[in-house]
């Protein structure tokens, strides 16, 4: 058994009609709900029984007309408050309902949703994508998300660049741009290997010959040079990189 006190007054929330039972012999215990009048004690959707603290007809919905409503109003338990209609189902699960008085479960901040869910958005492909051709975090996400407040957008894209699935498809994004600039593992050390014999600058050669002696494991580890390939677009043409972005998906008006 589960309880709450509201002024004073403790109610109760049983977890099955034995229970319910026991603390009431003589007390009548009805199946159905939504048909159940205010003070009555019912059997919730989840088989718990939780008494009807408020029962009310007048709720108004959009859809309402003359000869039809959408619910026959709304009641209200000690854990939370429900529309009286067929598809609503009345739980008492208090973590659920935070606020007793409102009809929503418990809604998580747009944050939490970001962090939970596991793969990308449309818009958070546009953001990737974006980003992975060298556009700046805040302006890309401004674009993809069309908000106006920059400032929002700092905060916002620092989230979506903390997450696994976000950063995944930014590196997924800016490998297939540089295969279809023809960068790969023998583009990038021939290059390295070219400024090392051919550079008159000393220290150009130098640092190219320590790259290549990362890359292949001469100085120490090998070095995995697929990562960061953003940094491998410089030199390019906006042009050229725009050109190489893979399609984006179009943009929708209901995503986070």
């Amino acid at each position: 058994m589960q309880s709450k006190k509201i002024r004073n007054k403790i109610h109760c929330v049983y977890e099955n009609k034995k229970e319910f039972k026991t603390d009431h012999p003589n007390g009548i215990l009805h199946s159905e709900w939504r048909d159940a009048k205010e003070g009555d004690w019912v059997l919730s959707d989840d088989k718990k029984v939780v008494q009807l603290l408020k029962v009310s007809d007048k709720l108004n919905h959009p859809k309402d007309s003359k000869n039809y409503k959408q619910s026959k109003g709304y009641v209200r338990t000690i854990v939370g408050t429900f529309i009286n209609a067929k598809k609503t189902y009345m739980d008492t699960d208090f973590k659920k309902h935070p606020n007793r008085y409102t009809f929503s479960t418990k809604i998580k901040n747009t944050n939490q949703r970001v962090k939970e869910r596991t793969n990308c958005t449309n818009r958070e492909k546009i953001f990737a994508t974006s980003v992975a051709v060298g556009k700046d975090a805040v302006g890309a996400y401004m674009k993809a998300f069309s908000e106006a407040n920059r400032g929002t957008a700092r905060k916002k894209a620092v989230v979506l660049l903390k997450q696994r699935r976000v950063m995944s498809e930014i590196e997924k994004t800016s490998k297939e741009v540089a295969k279809e600039l023809g960068i790969d593992h023998t583009y990038i050390l021939g290059s390295l290997k070219q400024l090392a014999d051919t550079s008159e600058d000393q220290n150009v050669s130098l640092q190219s010959l320590k790259e290549l002696g990362k890359a292949i494991g001469t100085l120490g580890g090998v070095k995995k040079i697929e990562t960061g390939i953003v940094g491998m677009f410089q030199g390019f043409s906006p042009d050229e990189i725009e050109g190489a972005q893979r399609k984006i998906l179009p943009e929708t008006t209901k995503e986070d």
